[in-house]
């Protein structure tokens, strides 16, 4: 492959399949100034949405992390919209409908493309692995973080996919899992607050939460190339009147 992006479909994703995506019947969409927690509740027949950025409902809408979006004006990350929408029941609401109203209030027009990157390959360290499985292991779809902040990760029974995108959320690159593992793990992360608190550069901050995942979780962050799919905003405005 050339080592130029190969683009898969140049076509506004909205364009590919015109009235076939459900949409809310109401919808009400405000700025918000207040800085207040943000929230994000898909549910039964609603989108309830506080104090979130366009850049953030995108992710949520078509299932990616920020640096898996590029394009748009700055304001898609720096201003807060709250958002109620409703569908008549027993519609149930869905990330397609959210796709809906991001294109009809927000005009937003994106394609696909797939390019090599660098992302992370999540593999058991030479000195052997040193989390422990959960006692519980039922429930898979159950367990995540306790505890989670820069460098900082706690929890019980977390599956092995959740791990990798909690690490992928902290190093702003993807992980894939090629660790083997199965089942649920107890983890401790801490990265070196020197090291956190020192750096600046973030390929310097990666450096002390690869560290902290070899030498206290027995796992090891490789630097690989993988081709990678990526949204591409070709068009965004801010959202029409009520």
């Amino acid at each position: 492959m050339a080592a130029a992006a190969l683009m898969l479909n140049c076509l506004p994703m909205e364009a590919q399949a015109p009235g076939q995506l459900a949409e809310f019947e109401i919808a009400s969409i405000k700025p918000n100034k207040t800085h207040e927690r943000m929230y994000y509740g898909l549910r039964n027949g609603s989108l309830t949405v506080r104090n979130m950025t366009v850049q953030g409902l995108i992710q949520t809408a078509y299932g990616k992390r920020d640096f898996q979006i590029s394009g748009g004006p700055a304001w898609i990350t720096t201003e807060f919209f709250d958002i109620d929408a409703k569908a008549e029941l027993p519609l149930k609401a869905n990330h397609d409908m959210e796709k809906s109203l991001l294109a009809s209030r927000f005009h937003l027009e994106l394609h696909r493309e797939t390019k090599e990157t660098s992302v992370y390959s999540l593999v058991v360290a030479r000195g052997g692995l040193k989390i422990k499985p959960s006692p519980d292991q039922t429930e898979p779809e159950k367990g995540g973080p306790k505890e989670l902040g820069p460098g900082r990760l706690v929890g019980e029974g977390i599956p092995m996919y959740v791990m990798v995108n909690l690490l992928s959320n902290m190093l702003g690159r993807a992980v894939i899992n090629n660790t083997g593992l199965i089942g649920k793990y107890d983890v401790n992360l801490a990265a070196r607050s020197d090291l956190l608190e020192s750096q600046t550069d973030p390929a310097d901050l990666n450096f002390a939460i690869v560290d902290a995942v070899e030498k206290q979780l027995g796992l090891k962050l490789e630097s690989i190339k993988a081709p990678e799919e990526v949204l591409v905003i070709d068009r965004i405005e801010h959202p029409s009147a009520n």
